[in-house]
């Protein structure tokens, strides 16, 4: 399906009046000052599946790990 996007159909003014009628002008304005002035909020990352555990590997679908064998200099 194609979409068929008309240049007026996008314009921000019905949505403002639609939110000032319900809310209110005092409440629309600040919510617009505090969306500008706030930073983002970030997605978290997702846990390193290196640092995992083995059954939890086992869960999400990932080949086990082979067993850890330390090397000569990690021996000291």
């Amino acid at each position: 399906m194609i979409a068929d996007l008309h240049p007026q159909s996008a314009r921000l003014r019905p949505a403002m009046h639609r939110l000032i009628a319900r809310h209110g002008a005092t409440a629309v304005l600040w919510a617009a000052i505090r969306a500008a002035l706030l930073p983002r909020r970030r997605r978290p990352r997702p846990p390193d599946p290196y640092l995992m555990s083995p059954h939890m590997r086992r869960d999400i679908g990932l080949p086990p790990q082979g067993p850890h064998v330390p090397r000569y200099y990690d021996l000291r």
